[in-house]
């Protein structure tokens, strides 16, 4: 949904194309690749929705170089980063320095989603600038969502916040083994959030076998067709790739992990039988 902001701003976003040997995250010399004249800044999100992902941190290093080398602003939509199970990505971009924009929310790891509250960390220079965007589009935060946020801070919703942070991790390391067992391989496990980013062509493959519907090349089933399938078989939603750009991602399906561990489990043996 980024992209949307930036032609929201009267911007044009050029989407970077990356693969699972990039663990689905942009590369500086891809950014410096892609730099045209008119380019202002590069924006990012780590850990990433729909794969999980993080960028690691020598890489986002070498990213910021290549913008600041070329005036422009680095953005890091980091609304997912207190969910990162990994030590190796788990920190801010702001470790860069104080040029970083970064963006973030109460929305998912102090699960808040609802009460549309948020926050950015700017340049000062910037702050003028950004004062005057919230004043066109949301004025100020809703002071029952600020003062709810105020008990996100107390420790014992801190320890129950860590307390299912571990969850969505345990829910992880079992969640992927599953889908690689059944043909739906997750190529890069992820580092965070709660997706599973799975391939679903060898899958798709198996299950459309010999429909008549498909024979034609002009209409070779992917992720879309197998979400619905899945719907009408058995009961299941899930996303298809498609609604996350055009970078082979007819290919993909996002499952969230987020719901219970017995609710995986069902899925999982309702995904059984119908891949059987």
């Amino acid at each position: 949904c980024n992209r949307q902001f930036v032609s929201m701003a009267e911007g044009r976003a050029v989407m970077i194309p990356s693969t699972a040997s990039e663990r689905f995250q942009l590369s500086a010399d891809k950014v410096a690749e892609a730099w045209g004249a008119r380019t202002r800044g590069v924006m990012l999100a780590s850990p990433s929705n729909p794969t999980g992902t993080s960028i690691h941190p020598d890489e986002l290093a070498r990213i910021h170089a290549v913008v600041q080398e070329r005036g422009g602003i680095t953005l890091i939509d980091e609304i997912y980063l207190g969910l990162s199970y990994e030590d190796t990505y788990g920190h801010s971009a702001l470790a860069l320095g104080e040029d970083v924009i970064s963006i973030n929310s109460f929305s998912k790891y102090f699960n808040m989603t609802g009460w549309r509250l948020g926050w950015l960390v700017v340049p000062d220079a910037l702050v003028p600038v950004i004062e005057q965007i919230a004043q066109h589009l949301f004025i100020c935060a809703s002071s029952v969502s600020q003062h709810a946020a105020l008990a996100c801070f107390e420790p014992a919703s801190l320890a129950e916040y860590e307390r299912r942070r571990a969850e969505f991790k345990a829910r992880r390391d079992w969640f992927v083994p599953q889908l690689n067992a059944l043909g739906l391989t997750v190529p890069v496990t992820p580092d965070g959030a709660f997706y599973a980013w799975a391939d679903c062509s060898a899958a798709c493959d198996k299950l459309f076998a010999g429909r008549s519907e498909y024979n034609s090349e002009m209409q070779t089933p992917g992720s879309w067709e197998f979400a619905f399938e899945l719907m009408k078989r058995a009961h299941l939603a899930v996303t298809p790739g498609r609604d996350f750009g055009h970078a082979d991602t007819a290919r993909y399906l996002r499952f969230s992990t987020a719901n219970s561990m017995a609710q995986l489990h069902t899925a999982i043996e309702r995904l059984r039988a119908v891949l059987a």
